[in-house]
């Protein structure tokens, strides 16, 4: 979930890849609730959550995942006019079960929950000179045997455009939908490294009905063969729906400014400076963030690369704290709160033929998902992937992040999570993927409201089989 713009992601991200034009090839591959489509755009945060849709991994991606996902990872647009085709279609049908040992987080009695889903889903994309565009909806329906209430329909829609107006400039859209009550997708607790579109992976999110849509916007110019100039544009509502967490309903805008330039082919650096605007609660809190920063990237060399960056963070925050409620209203008080903090983070990358590792680590104030307010975050992750045969994958991750609450109206809120993965997937045929996953989570909080319990622990199994089917349309 899109729930704050982080800053540095993008940053990061500039290392990892070059602007669109020297690319070879689609850049990032997508993510999300939903796996079709024929685009290489950005899209949510851990895929590996979304039950029936996590089939979408294909074996034959046998390196780490890119921890940070950017808009200019995309097909070189200088390519767009030598395709054979330019118009493609891609259709899908995801089938799922999962089963949740407990289910209710943080709750002073926990129950197991099973889960059946199916997700049909269609993707259309258009490739011209100049310009490309793709859009893609994902539906289905999950039923609870045991639990009927939770039974609703999911609808996932994602759209995107990129278009090259000039030798040196590029723009960048993305837009996406999201509405769901799919506890076993990545929005009751979320795993792995920040991402563009999840800075804060470690939040406990409750059982609800969400409805989200974010966008992104992102301007590129090639200064030169070794400089280049991003500006990017984000923005996000989340709300819950039927439930008393709409309190907690949350809008977020930022923006980025970045600038980059390449050393030689193994060193890149760069600066860049960068605003969050945050509204949680319907104006209850809100927060400020502005980041500036210095970055770099080193290719140690073919198999293993190394980034970092840091820099100072202010953050500025309003709250409206209720001092004394009668049953007639409540007398509130407002309290300004600005702190200066320094955020950095780094990563190190290795990628061999059959396996790959990567490290990931990051400090920075983040949304803290709505429920702990404006946090100061710490996030770690380790990952591993192996291409056992031409047709299996297996891949381990294993997570941590503290959460601490710094704002007025939220302080002392606190969550420490860990959260371990394993996960094998099995091609079947070139359009059939069956694959399993078993996650286990250990969360300790502190002053969360709703929380009853101080721990939550949580087993989940899930296998999901997709069919996925593609075809051009001619040029």
């Amino acid at each position: 979930m899109k729930i704050q713009f982080g800053p540095f992601l993008i940053v990061l991200a500039l290392l990892a890849a070059p602007l669109a034009w020297p690319q070879s090839g689609s850049g990032g591959s997508s993510s999300g609730g939903s796996s079709s489509g024929g685009s290489s755009q950005s899209g949510s945060s851990d895929s590996s959550q979304n039950g029936a849709s996590d089939s979408s991994q294909s074996p034959e991606s046998s390196g780490p995942k890119q921890v940070f996902t950017h808009p200019e990872q995309k097909p070189p647009l200088a390519l767009l006019d030598e395709v054979t085709a330019h118009s493609f279609i891609q259709l899908g049908l995801a089938l799922g079960t999962s089963w949740d040992s407990n289910a209710a987080s943080f709750a002073a009695q926990g129950y197991s929950q099973t889960l059946l889903t199916v997700g049909p889903s269609i993707g259309i994309e258009q490739i011209h000179p100049g310009v490309a565009w793709q859009v893609q909806y994902s539906g289905g329906f999950m039923y609870a045997p045991t639990r009927t209430a939770y039974n609703s329909f999911n609808h996932d829609f994602t759209g995107g455009a990129l278009w090259q107006f000039s030798q040196h400039w590029q723009l960048a859209a993305n837009d996406s939908y999201l509405y769901t009550a799919d506890p076993f997708q990545t929005y009751l607790v979320n795993q792995g490294t920040p991402t563009y579109n999840q800075p804060n992976p470690t939040i406990y999110i409750p059982l609800a009905v969400l409805e989200q849509n974010s966008a992104d916007l992102d301007l590129s110019n090639k200064l030169t063969a070794y400089d280049s100039l991003t500006f990017t544009g984000t923005e996000n509502f989340r709300r819950y729906l039927h439930t008393s967490y709409s309190l907690y309903d949350e809008y977020t805008w930022g923006g980025l400014v970045a600038y980059q330039h390449s050393f030689s082919a193994r060193l890149l650096g760069g600066t860049a400076w960068s605003y969050t605007a945050i509204d949680i609660g319907h104006g209850t809190s809100r927060s400020g963030i502005q980041m500036y920063q210095v970055f770099g990237s080193y290719k140690i060399n073919p198999h293993m690369v190394v980034t970092g960056w840091v820099g100072p963070e202010l953050t500025n925050t309003k709250n409206i704290i209720p001092v004394l409620c009668t049953p007639y209203g409540c007398f509130k008080e407002i309290a300004h709160q600005s702190a200066w903090s320094t955020a950095f983070g780094g990563s190190f990358g290795w990628q061999g033929v059959r396996n790959a590792a990567s490290i990931d680590f990051s400090k920075q104030v983040t949304d803290g998902g709505g429920l702990l307010g404006v946090v100061r975050l710490y996030v770690a992750d380790a990952s591993f992937r192996r291409q056992l045969t031409p047709k299996w994958n297996f891949s381990a991750g294993l997570s941590y992040g503290s959460n601490l609450g710094i704002s007025t109206l939220y302080a002392h809120r606190h969550l420490d999570a860990l959260t371990g993965t394993v996960t094998l997937v099995r091609q079947i045929s070139p359009a059939w993927y069956v694959s399993g996953q078993y996650l286990r989570f250990y969360q300790k909080q502190a002053n969360i409201y709703t929380a009853q319990v101080p721990k939550w622990t949580d087993n989940r199994m899930q296998i999901s089989l997709q069919y996925n089917w593609g075809h051009s349309l001619g040029r």
